[in-house]
């Protein structure tokens, strides 16, 4: 199948022999197989695990969008990082200021539902990074 990862800055993965695609979708995780049924979905945070040839390509996703034909996917993702593109120093502190956040629940200017998603995706990005 024919792959196509794309934020609003860059092409992330273009393939043209994905055997095996697993998706974050909102509902729970996703698996595309050559000749899938077509649909689209929405991505919340979470993996991309992509199966081809040239081996597994994992990726850490903020969500977005993807469309499913018979022989080709495309994933129009918010974001999208490698492993090695991870900075673990910045998610980690990501990771710590959206804890402390969470902790005063008296600060009538916490947004619960902004630090909750910057949690969930600093902890998304550390698990990719460390190859979770």
């Amino acid at each position: 199948m024919k792959l196509k990862i794309i934020t609003p800055e860059r092409a992330v993965v273009e393939s043209d022999d994905t055997r095996h695609l697993l998706l974050p979708a909102e509902n729970g995780e996703v698996g595309i197989l050559p000749g899938h049924i077509a649909m689209v979905c929405s991505m919340q945070v979470g993996r991309i695990r992509a199966e081809g040839t040239g081996g597994p390509v994992v990726l850490a996703t903020s969500g977005g969008y993807a469309e499913v034909l018979a022989d080709s996917i495309t994933v129009l993702a918010e974001t999208a990082e490698r492993a090695e593109e991870i900075d673990v120093a910045r998610a980690t502190e990501a990771r710590d200021r959206a804890h402390q956040r969470l902790r005063r629940r008296d600060d009538p200017d916490l947004n619960v539902v902004r630090a909750r998603a910057a949690l969930a995706r600093a902890i998304n990005r550390l698990r990719v990074a460390s190859g979770e």
